[in-house]
């Protein structure tokens, strides 16, 4: 059976817990030890914009950024803890969906995806910085 990214996306999601912008925004304002990711390129979020001290890793790149054993080079030294908590967002939380996955399969222990993405975070009346 083949599969789609409508399916990927469908299982990804089923393997994540999933917050709210609302609770996002308070897990900010209390300074939460968190890690947020978005997983869009970065053309995007230079237009766009990104949640208040989100990184961006562009989910092609999570592959090996995330990964432990690789080159030293080709890791980003900010997502190698595996028990931090790690909030994963994208334009519409459908490739963050995916990356969560990802990130759990490699043993992330508490991965959470942000519902509706950043267009819901702006829908729900939140700024992004740029």
């Amino acid at each position: 059976m083949k599969t789609t990214f409508s399916k990927l996306v469908e299982e990804s999601r089923n393997s994540l817990e999933t917050i709210d912008s609302h609770t996002l925004k308070d897990m900010i304002k209390n300074k939460e030890d968190m890690t947020i990711i978005d997983v869009n390129d970065k053309e995007e979020i230079d237009a766009r914009g990104m949640i208040e001290g989100a990184i961006n890793v562009s989910l092609g790149t999570l592959y090996y950024k995330a990964d432990q054993e690789v080159p030293e080079n080709f890791k980003d030294n900010r997502i190698q803890d595996r028990n931090k908590k790690v909030v994963m967002t994208c334009g519409l939380g459908l490739c963050a969906a995916i990356g969560g996955k990802l990130l759990k399969d490699m043993g992330f222990k508490d991965v959470v995806l942000l519902e509706g993405g950043v267009q819901k975070w702006q829908e729900d009346g939140y700024k992004l910085d740029k």
